[in-house]
């Protein structure tokens, strides 16, 4: 074991990287927290100094950064020479992953905007017997601050779009870590954000419902027997609760006076209720002339 610990060996290192910069910068690409050094060392520097915490490398912005091009750039010869400065003398450093670092900055200030998370919905599907609230989908945060170096750019960025998200046959609510959709010279802080769609169980309800008529000329009035008629319908869990949204209707320019009963149908209904069933598609009438 000591004869091990005292040879040259090589192995992978992780360096966590940080970038001191003026507090009116900001960078337009995400850095590594961390990127992987190849050292080769003896045994016991690595059981020592390597293995119990992980090495720290902090890039000063204002040696770097170059006006001309708006951009930080570190070359592999100038971040070799940084990591340098975290090992022993004794170490060679045979690989740095990455090895350079060349990314824009800008100085504007950035904008915060919304979050829009509507046009993913269409990708996230529930069980048969399960349905999604729209009312208890959100994002967070909400909302995030965009930065690019083109002022105008920022000015025309009203909302920035979450990637895409698919999920099928959903029965649970979805707690899901999700993307801000990239736009060209433009970082969003965060870059992530979570979603959350609320699902919950369709109850099945039933409850009578007063028949109306549509469509009565002036001076005539339409009897219905029965007044009313029994509904049957799927609503979220929700819903249950809540005073019913839908009608039921007959239409007086349906009527064939040849016939006792007059056609029923469903009006409005609200976009929560499914699989809405009338226990009978037509009722008696009797019209009154005045």
């Amino acid at each position: 074991m000591l004869l091990t610990f005292n040879t040259q060996m090589t192995h992978d290192v992780t360096v966590k990287l940080k970038v001191k910069k003026p507090t009116n910068v900001t960078l337009l690409q995400e850095l590594p927290e961390t990127f992987i050094v190849t050292v080769k060392d003896r045994g016991t520097a690595f059981l020592k100094s390597y293995f119990h915490s992980s090495p720290s490398v902090e890039i000063d912005f204002n040696k770097y950064y170059d006006e001309k091009t708006h951009s930080m750039i570190v070359t592999p010869s100038q971040l070799a020479s940084e990591v340098r400065k975290v090992f022993r003398r004794e170490a060679s450093l045979i690989k740095i992953s990455p090895d350079s670092f060349n990314v824009k900055y800008t100085t504007l200030p950035g904008k915060k905007v919304p979050v829009n998370w509507e046009e993913n919905l269409k990708s996230i599907t529930t069980d048969r017997q399960y349905v999604i609230n729209p009312e208890e989908v959100r994002t967070d945060p909400d909302s995030v601050i965009v930065y690019s170096q083109d002022r105008a750019t920022i000015q025309n960025i009203t909302e920035v779009d979450i990637a895409t998200v698919e999920v099928d046959n959903l029965t649970t609510s979805l707690d899901k870590k999700v993307l801000i959709k990239t736009i060209n010279n433009v970082r969003a802080i965060p870059n992530k954000v979570t979603l959350h769609v609320a699902v919950e169980p369709l109850i099945k309800k039933e409850q009578e419902v007063t028949i109306s008529v549509r469509n009565q000329p002036y001076g005539i009035n339409v009897l219905l027997f029965p007044k009313s008629v029994k509904v049957s319908y799927l609503l979220p869990q929700s819903k249950y609760q809540s005073p019913p949204t839908l009608t039921v209707v007959a239409d007086y320019n349906d009527i064939d006076m040849s016939s006792k009963k007059v056609n029923i149908k469903v009006g409005e209904v609200s976009g929560a209720y499914s699989n809405v069933i009338i226990a009978t598609d037509s009722v008696d009438y009797v019209i009154e002339r005045f």
